[in-house]
């Protein structure tokens, strides 16, 4: 590494961690902080498992942060050297603009694959813990009879094997339940029945019903009506009232597990792909917010720090309604779900760009 990349490097850094802090402190407070204070005073949350839904929170924030840090760090390292005459300086010794931004680039490129590393290992694990002892404070504090229940039992490979519908339980009592079973995201069984009871120990009691099987021969369905019936499946009353994962509490690995399965039982996946870019799109961000940050602070009369805050702030308020709009239209069918996902990205990297090279022509 020469000693210019080294230097720049070294710049660099300082800015980008105040920058973690700064937008981190800004985004819980204003996202998690308020909402989570507001809740917990509703339900009486402990006070130290309101501070543990805080802090599991925290790594969903900092995939955000990271790209804004980037942009930030960016903004602020190139002003700096451009109103120190630093800039004039390199020039002069025969280094160009486009070989200053090798480090910056290097460092968006670097982050970006560190936020994507976070968002597959990190982000889901912590999303989950949150989300499942934000349901269980909750859940505590309110009836006993459930309603709508919906319940995915995945195997090691992240493939569904039962998706259980119940309309009301109440106890160990069941009323409309219909049970899918599948083998090798194959539908072989399906299970509708008006009323159910927990037996114990894997046995339950379905009382009017019907149940479905469809064996390899696609062309054949065996069905038979039962007034009662006892059968043996794995799952007890607490199983039943479990949550579901959203998509943010998956990694890829099995958010694309459950965009085959759902494509196999022609279900609408839109949403689902649509978040499975912005698992990418959102971390190389920071790539593109490196480019368009040096562009920014190489311009003219740029050395406040807080004036570079103050733009940073400015742009991502713009990329962020970008991506509101874009993820909008992407949802709605009227974008792909990759360009839904990457359309901020190209617009703003393409306009980095194209100040970049009125900077180099100059």
């Amino acid at each position: 590494m020469k000693i210019i990349d080294k230097y720049l490097f070294k710049e660099l850094i300082g800015p980008f961690v105040f920058g973690i802090a700064a937008f981190t402190s800004i985004l819980s407070g204003s996202a998690i902080l308020l909402s989570l204070v507001s809740t917990a005073v509703k339900y009486s949350f402990p006070l130290y498992q309101t501070i543990q839904l805080f802090i599991y929170k925290i790594p969903e924030i900092l995939v955000f942060t990271f790209p804004m840090s980037m942009l930030l760090s960016s903004i602020l390292t190139f002003s700096r050297l451009n109103s120190d005459m630093e800039i004039i300086a390199f020039k002069a010794s025969g280094i160009s603009i486009y070989r200053l931004l090798i480090p910056i680039i290097a460092m968006g490129l670097a982050v970006s694959f560190l936020t994507i590393w976070f968002n597959e290992s990190i982000v889901p694990k912590a999303n989950y813990s949150s989300e499942t002892l934000f349901y269980k404070l909750t859940q505590e504090k309110q009836t006993k009879v459930k309603k709508n229940i919906n319940l995915t039992e995945y195997d090691q490979e992240s493939i569904p094997i039962r998706i259980i519908n119940i309309r009301q339980i109440n106890q160990n009592s069941l009323q409309d339940i219909t049970i899918a079973e599948f083998e090798f995201g194959r539908l072989a069984r399906l299970i509708r029945a008006q009323k159910g009871q927990w037996l114990g120990h894997g046995n339950w009691e379905f009382n009017n019903g019907v149940m479905h099987y469809f064996p390899k021969k696609k062309d054949i369905v065996v069905f038979t009506r039962f007034a009662k019936e006892l059968l043996n499946i794995k799952v007890d009353p607490v199983d039943l009232t479990k949550r579901e994962k959203t998509t943010k509490e998956m990694n890829t690995r099995e958010l694309k597990k459950r965009i085959e399965f759902k494509a196999k039982m022609g279900a609408d996946t839109t949403s689902d792909l649509v978040n499975l870019h912005m698992k990418y799109a959102i971390p190389f961000a920071s790539l593109i917010f490196s480019v368009l940050g040096a562009v920014v602070g190489l311009k003219p009369q740029r050395s406040s720090s807080a004036l570079g805050l103050g733009i940073s702030l400015f742009i991502i308020v713009i990329y962020y309604i970008l991506i509101s709009i874009s993820l909008g239209l992407g949802l709605a069918g009227f974008l792909h779900p990759f360009i839904a996902a990457w359309l901020p990205n190209i617009i703003i990297g393409t306009m980095g760009l194209v100040s970049l090279n009125k900077l180099g022509t100059c």
